[in-house]
């Protein structure tokens, strides 16, 4: 059991485990801080080895070993004279802000263990007849996992210099300068968890910079593996990161207010994926659930829309609502501002109000793709390609009403349906016995009158296409391709219209795309700004 010590108000905590711990907070939360003190104030201090995300890539060609003692030395506390009480001259006395630059350092380090390690080996043959193996060096056990990481690439270690080359190809050598960032970041990290203490702890500011999300935590396991003595302590905002370290004990940095952190172990949630839960955590924002997935082009409206608040797109509706609800019963988020919307889908006034109640607002339109052919944002957006916003507007209106006319059965079907599926949904599970629960059943079903409804529901739509109402129409239209059958009808590529919006609310048009659209957030925009 590996244990590490924080600071809590004005004492200190313990956290005990067998893994590794994150330390995971949005920016100004005090995490490279809170590494600064790990290593100079902590208890532990005089096992603490740092990697700072602030360090300088530059790999030498060569390089000169000297005693090991003294390469150690200079590499962990910054010179061969002194020790871990005097590591702050190490970051010139700013340990959060300073620019490392100990890449050559590293290679002397690594070096002068080489010379050291054959040394012995060559004293040791002399001493007897029987064959022993030669020694493992740490340069060695870079190049191996470096290999591993890169399976592409091959170190060449000769004398005191590393180069470079593609696998197999031995007239394809380059100097270690040449390496790419991913490659030096690789070799950089693998040889200072080599150099850190035995028993020590390790902490890792922003392990995942400079590194492809593909390698990010395989090297980090494998290096944990080569360090199984060491606790390994990742202080990282990555989601994506924090997320696949799932076995890591985690802890959430609320703020620091210069002096003082405030934080608290992370516990899991059986309702809430783990990196939804770091990816709340880790934002100062409110959070808004929307429907949709990431990348898509109704996410990226939503979050230019809703830049305020932390938008995260969850799949369907009822995501959303699960989500929500989750977020407001988990003691975790009971300071954040939890808030879900989801498309108006044929519902009616009384699931409205209920969903609000909850804090789930509903769109003024049936699908979130139907924002893409408001008038408003129809006029903004043929006003830039410069032309005539009555006359497209003409043209799409009656391209969507003739479309809606030629499906109308199938649209009022479709809402009769869904208020047969709601009014179901009130049956009331208490009753007991088979008499009973029957009985109860028979008078719910005899009171849905679907030839009614369907009368009802026909009427509205037919009013919609009789008085030309536009906006009612896409309150009541649920035909998700609307916006990108319209596109050529403004003069874009086919299909080509969402696609567009998104690139006009990115620049000059945000404020006017967000005021002609914030009226169709229906209740939800009293908290859009």
């Amino acid at each position: 059991m590996k244990k590490l010590i924080l600071p809590q108000g004005d004492s200190t905590e313990s956290i005990e485990t067998n893994q590794s711990v994150l330390l995971i907070g949005a920016n100004g939360s005090g995490k490279t801080r809170l590494g600064s003190w790990i290593e100079i104030d902590s208890p532990q201090k005089e096992l603490v080895h740092r990697i700072s995300a602030q360090k300088s890539l530059a790999l030498p060609d060569s390089t000169t070993p000297q005693s090991i003692e003294q390469a150690e030395k200079d590499l962990l506390f910054g010179s061969p004279n002194w020790t871990y009480q005097q590591k702050t001259h190490k970051w010139n006395k700013k340990p959060a802000t300073t620019f490392l630059d100990d890449f050559q350092k590293l290679m002397v380090y690594l070096f002068s263990d080489e010379t050291e390690e054959n040394a012995k080996f060559k004293r040791a043959c002399k001493a007897t007849d029987a064959r022993i193996s030669p020694p493992k060096t740490k340069i060695d056990l870079v190049k191996e996992l470096w290999e591993e990481i890169l399976p592409h690439r091959e170190l060449v270690i000769g004398g005191l210099r590393i180069q470079t080359q593609i696998k197999g190809q031995e007239d394809k050598v380059y100097n270690s300068s040449e390496m790419s960032d991913g490659e030096r970041v690789i070799f950089y990290l693998i040889g200072q968890c080599l150099a850190a203490p035995k028993d020590g702890v390790i902490v890792i500011d922003e392990p995942e910079l400079h590194l492809h999300k593909s390698v990010q935590v395989p090297l980090w396991d494998a290096i944990e593996k080569l360090r199984q003595d060491c606790l390994f302590v990742y202080l990282t905002h990555d989601v994506d990161f924090a997320a696949a370290k799932e076995a890591s004990k985690s802890i959430w940095l609320k703020s620091f207010d210069g002096k003082k952190w405030d934080w608290s172990l992370i516990n899991r949630d059986e309702s809430l994926p783990n990196e939804l839960i770091i990816e709340v955590l880790g934002s100062r924002k409110p959070v808004v659930f929307v429907e949709g997935e990431s990348g898509s082009f109704d996410s990226c409206l939503y979050r230019e829309l809703l830049s305020n608040f932390l938008v995260i797109p969850r799949g369907s509706c009822s995501q959303v609502i699960q989500s929500v609800k989750a977020l407001k019963t988990n003691s975790q988020f009971h300071h954040l501002d939890v808030y879900g919307v989801i498309d108006r889908d044929r519902r009616f006034q009384a699931e409205i109000t209920k969903l609000e109640q909850d804090s789930i607002y509903v769109l003024e339109v049936a699908e979130v793709e139907n924002l893409f052919c408001t008038e408003e944002v129809l006029k903004i957006v043929s006003e830039r390609v410069a032309r005539d916003p009555s006359a497209d507007f003409l043209k799409v209106s009656n391209t969507i009403f003739g479309r809606l006319q030629s499906e109308l059965d199938t649209q009022v079907s479709l809402h009769v349906s869904s208020e047969v599926k709601f009014k179901l949904n009130v049956f009331d599970v208490n009753q007991k016995g088979a008499t009973n629960i029957n009985t109860a059943l028979q008078k719910l079903v005899t009171s849905i009158d679907v030839n009614q409804m369907y009368l009802d529901t026909n009427k509205r739509f037919t009013d919609v296409l009789e008085s030309k109402d536009y906006k009612q129409l896409l309150a009541l239209y649920n035909r998700k391709s609307l916006c990108t059958q319209i596109s050529t009808s403004l003069g874009l590529s086919n299909g080509s219209l969402p696609e567009t919006v998104v690139r006009l609310i990115k620049g000059e048009c945000k404020e006017s795309i967000i005021t002609a659209l914030k009226p169709y957030f229906g209740n939800f925009q009293q908290y859009m700004t």
